[in-house]
């Protein structure tokens, strides 16, 4: 059952979370950590950190935590309990991709969303599938509720990335395999996928195309797309798209949901004018995207040209138009009668994104030969040098390294004769060069023990560590199951880092101080029910993150003003409620003149502000001044709960 409402108060995330979200969320979780124990894939610094609170779970595996704490978005002001902090992860070049690190509450929250999206388009993805049969998509998962009782279904395969991706991979592969002279492939690569995402599109098409039914059913409308909106915009901080996170299913699965839309698209331009066309196809895994296109056998060259050129640039048309999204520079035409084309998109496909860790699975060399190929590569990576332009050396064949995922190869590696010839490799190793394929050089260093030991040494060397260096050392942490004590204090005392590691130290669910201006988790739980109060810290909260510290202020003054009011208990309307009124009660509850004079002042000071007041006098609210107001609220809080 939905958790009841009391009528006419703001909505919350009960409008529409339920509570089998919330534990089907941890269930989730709990599988993925289930799972880290047998694969390495699952060796990420976010999955460590889950694994060291795994014995609390049942601390938020209550229905009062969900009701009190969730359910009511009193969670928008339990910045502690509750964090999204985020740090940096290199791409090529100089790039940078933000990720973000969840707090357990809020890991367990963000699957909770995504799974309710999934119960509301599970009918609509199976039913989509059925009736575009040209079209092939997946996500590196297949997450499926139970219809009845709505319960998350878990198997190996269901959370498991890698099946899928080599189905998608074969998909491809399986179209350069015949009539060569008739086809052409286009492969879409989209421009920061995930942080170009919009939340407010998809839910509009959401509720284009999901069944009345349904919606009405789980309560799916308006109101609910707002409460959504406010939770993405909250977890990215006013930023558009989603989160990037270690092990992320959810956004995986939001992100394959939203280009589900962009099939569509690609379908119906594939469909205009298509008298060209025998067939078509779309495969794609979440952003990576391949359109197979077969020419009848009476069509001439020009005509094909001509009929290419017109959907190359309609396609970009319709997915920057409805979707928001762009083509960057590394989408590519293949025509495969030109053997050139035909041998480069081979190469692609033997290509893995960094993120992926599996070896080429249509590579049929002998175990022996794959290994020798991995010694010859670590050779030539030695005898270089750190690259001035900041691209991956050329010389360095990154999917050969990639087949230390292979099994055999790797049970090869823990023989004491390849052990020594990596040792050799190692000794007089620049260990700058490790950037340029980190986690398959790092699985090979890590055979011999004094090798990481120098390799440790080298990391702690680092002065003022860049993005570079950090990643490097959650690399390495992931790999050796942060055994290390040194590395770990190293990354608490770099700006970047330091925040998001004394989290990680904590090895707590709960706090005592969730993060509510610094109050006791007793103190704040008595605001749990008070609608008014939580609405206006959420607002708060979102104008914080934004900068936008004028509003901000307006909303801390309704937050203090809301919470004297229902204390008081006076019979009096809140809008009936003067500043003398809550003077008078601070007063009545002995609250250091200090404090009560800074409340006063805060009445004035909103007065003066353009947002409430269009006075030509009006002045905006500096960071220094609100952080200085704020302070006095917490303080006057701590008194009076």
């Amino acid at each position: 059952m939905l958790l009841s409402l009391p009528p006419k108060t703001t909505p919350t995330l009960s409008y529409f979370l339920e509570y089998h979200h919330w534990t089907n969320a941890i269930k989730l979780l709990n599988y993925q950590l289930e799972l880290k124990k047998e694969n390495k894939h699952f060796n990420k610094f976010s999955m460590f950190y889950y694994e060291n609170l795994h014995k609390q779970v049942k601390l938020i595996n209550k229905p009062g935590y969900f009701k009190k704490r969730v359910a009511n978005n009193l969670f928008y002001g339990l910045e502690k309990e509750f964090a999204i902090l985020s740090y940096m992860v290199p791409k090529s070049n100089l790039g940078l991709r933000r990720f973000k690190f969840f707090t357990y509450p809020m890991r367990i929250l963000y699957y909770a969303i995504a799974l309710y999206l999934l119960q509301l388009t599970q009918e609509f993805i199976l039913e989509y599938k059925k009736r575009h049969r040209n079209i092939y998509s997946r996500y590196g998962g297949d997450l499926v509720l139970d219809g009845r009782s709505g319960e998350i279904k878990l198997t190996y395969n269901s959370i498991w990335y890698k099946p899928h991706y080599k189905l998608f991979r074969k998909k491809v592969r399986k179209e350069l395999q015949t009539d060569h002279d008739r086809k052409i492939i286009f492969h879409l690569d989209i421009q920061n996928y995930y942080d170009e995402i919009s939340i407010p599109i998809l839910l509009r098409l959401l509720e284009k195309n999901i069944k009345p039914s349904v919606r009405q059913e789980l309560c799916y409308d308006l109101v609910a797309q707002q409460q959504l909106i406010y939770f993405f915009d909250f977890i990215m901080k006013g930023k558009p798209g989603i989160p990037q996170t270690d092990n992320d299913i959810s956004s995986s699965f939001i992100g394959y949901l939203f280009l589900i839309f962009g099939d569509l698209l690609i379908e119906q331009e594939l469909k205009k004018e298509n008298e060209p066309i025998e067939k078509y196809s779309i495969i794609r895994y979440v952003d990576d995207i391949y359109v197979s296109v077969l020419f009848k056998k009476n069509c001439e060259s020009r005509v094909r040209e001509k009929y290419i050129n017109s959907l190359s640039f309609r396609i970009a048309d319709c997915l920057h138009d409805h979707l928001g999204l762009r083509l960057n520079s590394k989408t590519k035409l293949f025509w495969l009668n030109n053997a050139e084309d035909k041998a480069e998109l081979e190469r692609n496909l033997k290509k893995v994104s960094p993120k992926y860790e599996i070896a080429d699975e249509d590579n049929e060399e002998h175990p022996v030969a794959k290994v020798e190929r991995i010694l010859s590569q670590l050779k030539k990576l030695k005898h270089e040098r750190v690259d001035s332009s900041f691209t991956r050396r050329t010389g360095l064949d990154d999917e050969i390294l990639k087949e230390v995922y292979d099994e055999r190869v790797a049970q090869l590696f823990k023989k004491w004769e390849y052990k020594q010839r990596l040792r050799s490799i190692f000794h007089g190793f620049n260990f700058d060069l490790i950037h340029a394929d980190p986690i398959p050089i790092l699985i090979l260093l890590l055979e011999n023990e004094d090798v990481a030991q120098y390799f440790e040494e080298f990391l702690l060397e680092r002065k003022n560590p860049s993005s570079r260096d950090i990643y490097l050392i959650l690399c390495y942490l992931c790999q050796t199951g942060f055994i290390s004590s040194k590395l770990t204090r190293f990354l608490a005392n770099t700006p970047q880092m330091g925040e998001i590691m004394t989290v990680y130290s904590t090895k707590k669910i709960c706090s005592d101080k969730p993060g509510y201006y610094n109050l006791s988790s007793q103190k704040i739980l008595k605001l749990a029910l008070v609608h008014t109060v939580i609405e206006q810290i959420r607002l708060r909260v979102l104008c914080e993150q934004k900068g936008e510290y004028t509003v901000a202020l307006n909303h801390l003054l309704n937050e203090i003003h809301a919470v004297c009011w229902k204390l008081n208990g006076l019979k009096t309307e809140e809008k009936d409620y003067k500043a003398t009124n809550v003077i008078d009660f601070l007063d009545s509850k002995n609250v250091p003149h200090e404090i009560s004079q800074k409340i006063s002042n805060l009445f004035d000071r909103r007065n003066k502000s353009p947002v409430s007041h269009p006075d030509p006098i009006a002045w905006l609210v500096t960071q220094e001044e609100y952080h200085e107001y704020r302070l006095s609220v917490g303080k006057c809080l701590d008194c009076i709960l």
